[in-house]
């Protein structure tokens, strides 16, 4: 699913493989944000967010790929570190199940 521009810019001379803003895609009935979408949004204009200090060890297990402690947010969580959106989380069970892509994910 993509959220398109009102206006398109002159791209004639590009090759643009999609138009827009990759908002997520649906599996099995429901909606999976994108990590696009996470760095599109404010940390305000969402209703879940977790957010982090910059000195916190959670933040580092996160940018890790593992699970990381939440408060009791229900489904999906916009991950941020001092109100600066990192990505998505899905929280279960008291934890946050890691979405952070894992091509961006640090080995500490």
């Amino acid at each position: 699913m993509y959220l398109l521009p009102e206006i398109y810019p002159d791209t004639k001379k590009l090759k643009v493989l999609r138009y827009g803003l990759h908002l997520g895609v649906l599996k099995k009935n429901r909606f999976e944000p994108s990590h696009a979408l996470s760095h599109y949004l404010k940390v305000e204009d969402v209703k879940n967010v977790e957010n982090f200090s910059v000195q916190s060890e959670s933040i580092l297990k996160y940018l890790k790929g593992d699970v990381v402690n939440s408060n009791d947010s229900r489904g999906w969580v916009l991950v941020s570190v001092e109100g600066i959106p990192l990505g998505w989380g899905k929280e279960s069970s008291g934890v946050i199940k890691n979405h952070y892509p894992k091509g961006l994910r640090k080995v500490f």
